[in-house]
C-alpha cells in the first residue's frame, strides 16, 4: 500500500513538473509572463461565471501581469537589501555569538565544578 501511494504521489508531482516545463514556466521571463497571461485569461472568466456572486465579491481579484511584475521586483529588491544588510552585520553577529558561547561554557564549567565539590563534601 505504501509503495502504491508513493508511486501515485511521484507520478502526480512528475506530471506537474513536466507540464510546467512544457508550458514555459521555468524558461525565460517572457515565456513565464505569457503563461501567466494565458492562465489569467482562462481562469478569471471561469471564476466569474461559476461561483456565486457573493463569493466572487469576497475573493480578491487575480493581480494583472503588470501588478505582479511590480510586486515581484519590489520583493526582489527587499530581499537583496535584507541580504546585504545581513552580510554587513555578520561580523558583529559572529563576535556576539562567540562571546555568548564563551559565557555559557564558563557558566556550565563552573556549575559542574560546584556540583563536584558538593558531592565530595557529602
Amino acid at each position: 500500500m505504501g509503495l502504491l501511494r508513493f508511486v501515485i504521489k511521484s507520478s502526480i508531482a512528475g506530471g506537474v513538473i513536466y507540464y510546467t516545463i512544457e508550458e514555459g514556466l521555468w524558461s525565460s521571463p517572457e515565456e513565464s509572463g505569457k503563461l501567466y497571461n494565458k492562465l489569467y485569461s482562462s481562469i478569471s472568466p471561469l471564476i466569474q461565471q461559476n461561483l456565486p456572486r457573493e463569493m466572487v465579491q469576497e475573493i480578491h481579484t487575480i493581480p494583472s501581469p503588470g501588478v505582479l511584475k511590480t510586486c515581484a521586483a519590489s520583493y526582489w529588491n527587499q530581499g537583496v537589501i535584507a541580504t546585504v544588510d545581513f552580510v554587513s552585520k555578520l561580523p558583529t553577529h559572529v563576535s556576539n555569538g562567540i562571546e555568548w558561547a564563551q559565557k555559557e561554557i564558563t557558566k556550565s564549567s563552573l556549575a559542574t565544578n560546584d556540583t563536584s565539590k558538593i558531592t565530595e563534601v557529602k
